[in-house]
C-alpha cells in the first residue's frame, strides 16, 4: 500500500535537500497568490467604481504592454545582474503596488486611476521577475532533483490557482467588494 502512495505522490527530495528552493518555493507561492488575487479585485473594483465593461476591459489593455516588454527585458536582466536581487527588488515593488491599492481602496471616494497604474506596474514587475525566479531554480536544485524541483513548482501553480480566487473572493466579500460607497450592497 505504501508503496503505490509513493507512487502517486510528489517527490519531496527538493524540499529536503535545498533551502534555497523552500525559500523561493513558499516566495513564489505568496506571490502567485497575491497576483491571482489582483487578478479577482482589481477587476471588481474597477467594474464597482464605473459600472463599465469598457473600463474592466481596457485594464487588459493596460497589463499587456508592459508584460510584453518588460518580459522581453526580464531574461536579459536575469542574465547580467545577480536574479536573487532581482527577485528581492520586485517583490518590494509588488508590495508597494500592493499599499497603493489598499491606500486607494480606503480613501472616502476611490480613484480609477491608481488602479490602471497598479495593473500596468504588477504586469511590468512580474514581466522581470519571472525569467528569474526560472533561471534561478537550476542553480539551487541539484541536476538530478530538476525535475522534482519541477513537478513541485507545477503543484505551487495549480494550488495557487484554485486558492487565489477563492482567497479574492472572501476578502472581497468580507470588505463589503461589489457596493458603491455609501449605497448598500444588491442581495
Amino acid at each position: 500500500m505504501t508503496a503505490k502512495l509513493a507512487a502517486v505522490l510528489p517527490d519531496l527530495a527538493p524540499w529536503r535537500s535545498s533551502r534555497g528552493f523552500r525559500l523561493l518555493w513558499v516566495q513564489g507561492l505568496v506571490t502567485y497568490l497575491g497576483s491571482v488575487m489582483a487578478l479577482i479585485a482589481l477587476p471588481l473594483q474597477i467594474k464597482d467604481l464605473t459600472g463599465s465593461p469598457l473600463a474592466v476591459g481596457a485594464m487588459g489593455a493596460v497589463e499587456l504592454v508592459p508584460l510584453v516588454v518588460f518580459g522581453l527585458y526580464g531574461g536579459a536582466l536575469a542574465d547580467a545582474v545577480d536574479r536573487r536581487k532581482v527577485i528581492v527588488l520586485t517583490e518590494a515593488g509588488l508590495g508597494l503596488l500592493a499599499v497603493i491599492l489598499l491606500l486607494n481602496t480606503l480613501l472616502p471616494n476611490p480613484m480609477l486611476w491608481p488602479l490602471y497604474v497598479v495593473a500596468a506596474g504588477v504586469a511590468a514587475l512580474a514581466g522581470l521577475q519571472r525569467p528569474a525566479m526560472d533561471s534561478l531554480l537550476a542553480r539551487i536544485v541539484p541536476h538530478d532533483q530538476l525535475a522534482a524541483a519541477a513537478a513541485l513548482n507545477a503543484l505551487r501553480w495549480q494550488a495557487g490557482a484554485i486558492a487565489g480566487p477563492a482567497l479574492a473572493g472572501l476578502v472581497v466579500g468580507g470588505g463589503g467588494g461589489g457596493a458603491r460607497r455609501g449605497q448598500p450592497a444588491a442581495g
